[in-house]
């Protein structure tokens, strides 16, 4: 058993929709997945996975042609291990057969013409690439101590951030990279998005050196042909690649000026907490602060207020504190959104007509394993060569040296 009580992002968003789907599907909870792999692959996922691989730090001032081809390889590579685990179980269907190729045309057609609209735009450093974070909660009540359950259990927040990168002025940001459908995200919601904020104050959490500016949500349309897509071909972009970019293995792209020795003055630390615009109040907002927008793909900065990180750490608290109740009460929240996609919905009928969802849950659900007990799996992030015992619970040593830090 893990020695901390263990909240997720996404359990977290399927708690405030559903406090039943929650209590059966949560880790701290039942543990229940279905016993059968629901979709042949997760395009989304895949995606992802190419694009960690596209900016993994340790290649950051490789020569895009070489990043380019890993990337692809680590797209097709999240897809084959997709399929291969659902094979295990049942082989795929002419229809799911189809659906695959599709998918893995998309996928390569959007993946080059996102390399090449964002080869003059990548102008910044990268820090992480998908990297967890995993952060104590501050008690509210008492200042200097952390949140614990009432076992004394100390309660933390794990999840992780696509991308963390630091720009031409020196300030971090993190990157969401987002697939969207035919419209983009609308800007109140980026505007409102609780948990890339709740992720921005973990992860200030977790590297308290840290001060992050805002977050980045990087949009690359599903809708795109294919063909236009691969109508941005790298033949005719390999020449303001190396240029724009600089990305050519011959020089750094940049000189950090505010931390460079040659820099006039030295740099003020509070110059990025507080130059963001003010309420009528003086408190520090959110704004969209630029924005670089092409046919297929948009990058959407927006500056977070110290004010907006401190009140998300105050309610990712209160959240963790009516989890942690042992009293807490569990009740289904019925809708055509919430039960429409849960997967979750015979057992929950079962018992919302007094029957007993124990035969329905043997039949159709499992509980995950221990090695399904990180958030998801770390895939390119700097933690990701060993199963950190602090996060499963599970003692499990890498095969490498282990260094030890006197």
């Amino acid at each position: 058993m893990t020695w901390a009580y263990v909240l997720r992002p996404r359990e977290m968003a399927t708690f405030r929709r559903c406090r039943r789907a929650w209590d059966l599907g949560a880790r701290i909870r039942q543990n229940y997945v279905p016993a059968l792999p629901q979709h042949v692959f997760d395009f989304d996922k895949a995606i992802h996975d190419a694009l960690a691989v596209y900016y993994f730090p340790a290649m950051d001032d490789w020569d895009r042609a070489i990043v380019r081809p890993l990337a692809l390889k680590g797209f097709l590579r999240s897809l084959e291990e997709d399929r291969a685990r659902h094979e295990k179980s049942a082989p795929l269907t002419p229809e799911q057969e189809e659906e695959w190729d599709e998918a893995l045309q998309r996928g390569e057609a959007m993946l080059t013409g996102y390399f090449a609209w964002a080869a003059p735009q990548d102008s910044f450093a990268s820090i992480f690439s998908d990297q967890e974070y995993w952060a104590p909660i501050p008690d509210p009540a008492d200042p200097g101590s952390d949140l614990v359950n009432a076992a004394g259990r100390e309660i933390r927040y794990l999840g992780r951030v696509d991308q963390l990168f630091s720009d031409l002025n020196d300030e971090y940001w993190i990157a969401d990279h987002r697939i969207v459908g035919n419209e983009w995200e609308d800007d109140d919601q980026l505007l409102l998005d609780l948990e890339g904020m709740a992720a921005l104050w973990a992860t200030e959490q977790t590297y308290p050196q840290l001060r992050i500016a805002g977050i980045v949500y990087n949009e690359l349309r599903m809708d795109a042909e294919p063909g236009s897509l691969l109508g941005l071909n790298f033949e005719e972009a390999d020449g303001f690649d190396a240029r724009a970019a600089g990305r050519t293995m011959r020089r750094p792209r940049h000189v950090h000026t505010r931390r460079s020795p040659l820099s006039p003055e030295p740099p003020d630390p509070l110059e990025a907490i507080l130059s963001p615009q003010l309420s009528a109040e003086g408190q520090a907002v959110d704004y969209i602060d630029s924005r670089e927008t092409g046919e297929w793909f948009r990058r959407t900065y927006v500056r977070r207020g110290r004010t907006s990180v401190r009140n998300i750490g105050l309610l990712v608290a209160a959240e963790a504190m009516l989890v942690a109740t042992p009293e807490l009460p569990v009740y289904p929240t019925p809708s055509e959104e919430n039960c429409g996609t849960c997967i979750f919905q015979a057992p929950c009928l079962a018992m919302t007509a007094g029957a007993d969802p124990g035969p329905i849950l043997e039949e159709s659900f499992r509980l995950r394993t221990e090695e399904e007990g990180e958030e998801e799996r770390l895939r390119w992030s700097v933690g990701r060569a060993q199963t950190r015992t602090s996060m499963s619970g599970k003692d499990s040593k890498p095969d490498t040296v282990n260094f030890h830090w006197g």
